[in-house]
């Protein structure tokens, strides 16, 4: 039982650390950034041992990473969906992008959409369409990357008429 859980743990700090991994590198920035950043409170080789699963963040650790990163602490260490939180995304059906309206979102928020949308673009060999289909797979990786919830991210993108609805 107690293997069991320190299993779990294990896991659960390891998904953390690749999510942290994924926000850094997704901003661009590198550890020694996200350090000075920290104004210090951070060290290499910690922000490393976190990014690999190695170690644990405490409370006060998950919040300093959270404003460095800009989404919220608990975007941080949401690591699964349970199906209850996201009834609509439980049919596997496409969702269809409107690659014209992207700039109906601030750089910010456009910027990481674009770059997935150019690697599938690229990937299917489609540069000739302005709608791009995409699956409940595709659109959990971008809320990750975004640090929402795919079903806040999905409402977000149809409020902007870029998913139909």
């Amino acid at each position: 039982m107690q293997r069991d859980k320190d299993q779990e743990h294990k896991r659960y700090v390891r998904l953390v650390g690749e999510k942290l991994r994924r926000l850094r590198t997704d901003r661009g920035m590198s550890l020694q950034e996200v350090c000075d950043r920290s104004g210090g409170s951070f060290v290499v080789s910690t922000l490393s041992a976190y990014e690999r699963g190695k170690r644990s963040l405490s409370l006060e650790r998950v919040l300093e990473l959270a404003e460095i990163y800009g989404v919220s602490p608990t975007a941080l260490v949401e690591v699964e969906e349970s199906a209850e939180l996201t009834p609509n995304l439980s049919r596997n059906r496409p969702l269809r992008i409107h690659l014209d309206h992207l700039e109906r979102l601030t750089d910010e928020e456009r910027r990481p959409l674009e770059n997935y949308l150019e690697f599938l673009r690229n990937l299917r060999n489609d540069h000739g369409s302005q709608i791009l289909t995409i699956r409940k797979d595709d659109l959990e990786y971008l809320s990750g990357l975004y640090g929402l919830r795919p079903q806040v991210l999905k409402e977000r993108l149809e409020s902007e008429g870029i998913i139909e609805q």
